[in-house]
C-alpha cells in the first residue's frame, strides 16, 4: 500500500507575501503597456492585456486561500 505525501500547505504569511509579488508584477505590466501605448504593436498590447487578466485571476485566488487559511474572528 502506498502512503500518501503530506502536502505542502502555505502558511497565511507565505500567501499574503505571494499576495505582494503578484500585485507587484501586475503594477509592472501596467507600466510596460502605458509605455507601449503609443505604440502599433497590437499583438503586444493583447499578449499584456492577458498576462493582467491572468495576474488578477492568480491575486483573487491567492486571497481566497488566506481567507480560508487566516481564522476568522467570527468563529
Amino acid at each position: 500500500m502506498a502512503q500518501a505525501l503530506p502536502l505542502d500547505i502555505p502558511t497565511a504569511s507565505e500567501l499574503t507575501e505571494a499576495r505582494e509579488c503578484l500585485c507587484e508584477a501586475a503594477i509592472l505590466v501596467t507600466d510596460v503597456k502605458s509605455l507601449l501605448s503609443d505604440s502599433d504593436d497590437f499583438a503586444t498590447a493583447a499578449r499584456l492585456k492577458e498576462i493582467q487578466g491572468r495576474l488578477a485571476d492568480e491575486i483573487w485566488a491567492v486571497e481566497r486561500l488566506i481567507d480560508v487559511i487566516t481564522p476568522s474572528l467570527y468563529h
